[in-house]
């Protein structure tokens, strides 16, 4: 009997399907609204990251060099929390297998938002726009 449910168990996770883009970006979302930087920083794309430590870093030189932190993850929560709408849908539109555009409906928003995202270290991860704009695309 527990030779069968442990080959029920290993069954159940070898055909569990991988997690698609739009999946990975329900995640990021329901982490930006419940506030949970953590989770937000880890889904970024490096590229994203690499945005907001630099613009963290130009806000404390500015601001007040050495009292403000000069750490994008700080930034996480200001810029992406009070955003956060309730999602209404996610849609893949194209996908390959390093790149994904969704679209992206927000409750009460006119029409949908497109998002990139990209695979790195095989996870998918969610492109801010800024960085988006910076790195040609």
């Amino acid at each position: 009997m527990a030779l069968g449910a442990a080959l029920l168990a290993l069954l159940s996770i070898a055909c569990r399907r991988p997690e698609g883009p739009a999946d990975r970006y329900r995640v990021f979302a329901a982490a930006a609204r419940a506030g949970d930087a953590d989770t937000v920083w880890s889904m970024l794309s490096e590229r994203s990251r690499a945005e907001l430590d630099e613009r963290a870093r130009q806000v404390a030189a500015r601001a007040a060099p050495g009292v403000l932190p000069a750490t994008g993850r700080e930034l996480v929560l200001g810029d992406l929390s009070p955003t956060a709408g309730r999602l209404a849908s996610v849609t893949v539109r194209r996908e390959s297998r390093d790149a994904a555009l969704l679209a992206v409906q927000v409750e009460g928003a006119a029409g949908p938002a497109e998002v990139e995202m990209v695979r790195e270290d095989g996870r998918w991860r969610v492109v801010l726009p800024d960085a988006q704009r910076s790195s040609g695309r």
